[in-house]
């Protein structure tokens, strides 16, 4: 078992989601505000977060 910090940004696979998710948007923005259903615009900015990605966070972070 490793014990991980109380806090550590670098180790937490949420902060690489986000990072992705937040490349996406500054990407597609202008497009992703052509959408009138802005729940329908964040989906759509999800596509980038793949099985392979997640997975490579979690092994990254030490989960798996």
């Amino acid at each position: 078992i490793a014990y991980l910090p109380p806090y550590s940004p670098d180790l937490t696979p949420i902060e690489e989601s986000f990072s992705c998710l937040k490349a996406y948007i500054q990407r597609h923005g202008a497009e992703l505000r052509q959408h009138e259903d802005h729940i329908l615009a964040l989906i759509e900015a999800t596509s980038c977060i793949t099985p392979e990605k997640a997975r490579g966070w979690f092994k990254n972070a030490g989960y798996i």
